[in-house]
């Protein structure tokens, strides 16, 4: 058997799973377009510390310059936003980026044996434009889904092909392509790939993928691929029109009635397949998680109750997403090393229901640990807890202490980076002889606790129970994690511990023994109001 509080030496290590961008995918296709030519008290959090989880893979490369010009281009610089296609006064409809030219600048351009145009340019065909000259775009696309929500490996993969074709030799070009999210963070890029500047071409591509986590990462639910352009037309044409792409659309076109064109297309957002994001929520610790005192129980030895504080707020909104139906790992009992080893046959260490993609956990442990709930039984079957000197010791609570905070770092590095821990301490339910709020027991109206619990026992557990607060929060602090935060719940059940005449949140000695000293389902809550209102920003 392990020792309290000690990590077990065979405890598995968890990495979080690291997304790679896939890159290159479909380049050894054919080209679809021409042939390519070759080249508070309640609440206490320390200072927010910046912590990420997945991060969109962006190139950033230094400017380059457009060849044969003075233009220096760094790669979706330019805000973008949808647009209706463009032209110039008198322009011919056409596929795409359509040209205007002089009778003399379409002469040289058709000239078989013009230096200038690396010999015979591609023609026309019959159902070109009047203008004859234009260059149009494609992006083809794929994606799937892989794993299942609440998964490691749930995620959406997406790969494309972004091409351009041209019926005339370009002077140069420069393309560039990414993935934009149009769910939760519209706008962002999601992926970029490294950008290609071409000399003398009529054709030019770029593809690439990514995956996007959808268990680490709330956007992504509908994206856009988009497909950046510039195009330099001979000298003496200019371009004269933006017309429409079947199944695209101008997210930019700038340029027109000069020879260097500037177009952003895109496909338009589509859906992944990820389901809607949800902040993934485990519950740990003992009795006081699990939901003893508000049975029925869906696992009898953990006691694990619908009734719980963890249950009751789920669907609450955090950060602008809801809070996930919780994964209840608690056990009735439990102590420390329980959250590292297995407490029953069958039953896994608390620790295993935590994934990378969880983002809120929720605990109350610790008071097993310093044996509080058998003393506070033993106290009122009649043992002397007046006089005999404290409930618990400094050197106890100093020992627990040091285990605390030992556990709430290690759950911290086992969760999602920008997640948060929430550490609840336990509420009194014994009345504070030395609170008005707390009417003493009487004879008629509660005599079972006012036989067998003196004035100087009660004092003496309420006071254990503060001093075990403390110990609670200052275990919190020690971590210097500002995403450990520490809920006060030593005062929550004021004016309704036991024997109060406003409604008891607490079961007395009950039947059966374990439920005693517990939550009934009113206070289970009373905790989870007290936890919705402090739940802080993700």
């Amino acid at each position: 058997m392990t020792s309290r509080g000690v990590v077990p030496s065979g405890r598995r290590t968890r990495l979080l799973a690291v997304v790679a961008v896939i890159g290159g995918l479909l380049v050894s296709g054919q080209p679809a377009l021409a042939a390519t030519p070759t080249a508070d008290d309640n609440a206490v959090t320390l200072p927010v510390a910046r912590s990420e989880g997945w991060q969109p893979d962006i190139q950033t490369p230094d400017p380059v310059t457009l060849p044969g010009t003075t233009k220096k281009i760094t790669p979706f610089a330019t805000p973008l936003k949808p647009q209706q296609p463009k032209a110039l006064p008198g322009a011919t409809k056409g596929p795409g980026a359509t040209l205007k030219v002089d009778s003399a600048a379409r002469a040289a351009i058709r000239k078989a044996d013009e230096p200038t145009f690396r010999g015979v340019a591609p023609q026309a065909g019959p159902d070109d434009p009047p203008g004859g000259l234009y260059c149009t775009e494609a992006i083809t696309r794929s994606g799937s889904v892989s794993g299942a929500p609440n998964q490691t490996n749930y995620a959406a993969n997406i790969s494309y092909l972004a091409e351009f074709g041209c019926n005339f030799w370009l002077s140069a070009a420069y393309i560039a392509s990414g993935v934009i999210d149009r769910s939760r963070f519209d706008g962002q890029f999601l992926y970029t790939t490294a950008p290609q500047s071409y000399g003398q071409t009529y054709y030019g591509a770029t593809s690439g993928g990514l995956s996007i986590p959808g268990e680490m990462f709330d956007g992504g639910r509908s994206v856009e691929i988009a497909f950046e352009l510039y195009l330099l037309a001979p000298a003496g044409v200019y371009w004269g029109g933006c017309f429409p792409i079947p199944g695209l659309r101008y997210l930019l076109c700038e340029g027109l009635g000069t020879n260097l064109l500037h177009i952003v297309l895109g496909t338009g957002a589509f859906g992944t397949g990820l389901q809607p994001p949800v902040i993934r929520y485990v519950a740990l610790g003992d009795s006081y998680s699990s939901g003893t005192g508000a049975p029925p129980y869906s696992h009898e030895e953990c006691r694990r109750s619908s009734l719980t504080y963890s249950n009751l707020i789920a669907g609450t909104i955090l950060s602008g997403l809801p809070v996930d139906r919780p994964t209840l790992a608690a056990c009735h009992g439990g102590k420390i090393v329980d959250l590292y080893a297995s407490q029953h046959p069958g039953v896994p260490p608390q620790l295993d229901a935590i994934q990378p993609h969880t983002r809120l956990v929720t605990l109350t442990i610790g008071g097993n640990d310093l044996d509080f709930s058998l003393k506070l039984t033993g106290c009122y079957l009649g043992a002397d807890c007046s006089g005999s000197g404290p409930l618990v010791t400094q050197q106890q609570l100093d020992q627990v202490r040091v285990q605390l905070t030992a556990l709430y770092r290690q759950i911290r590095a086992e969760m999602h980076p920008n997640g948060r821990l929430m550490v609840l301490s336990y509420p009194a339910v014994v009345p504070n002889p030395d609170d008005p709020a707390d009417p003493p027991p009487t004879q008629d109206r509660c005599p079972n606790l006012g036989g067998n619990l003196i004035e100087s026992e009660r004092r003496a557990i309420y006071t254990a129970t503060a001093q075990t607060d403390r110990m609670i929060r200052d275990a919190v602090l020690a971590t210097g994690d500002s995403r450990v935060t520490y809920v006060n719940g030593l005062e929550l059940f004021r004016g309704h511990r036991l024997c109060s005449t406003s409604g008891v949140w607490a079961h007395g000695l009950t039947s059966p023994v374990s439920d005693s000293f517990h939550p009934n389902a009113s206070g289970y809550q009373a905790m989870a109001a007290r936890l919705a209102q402090v739940l802080p920003p993700l």
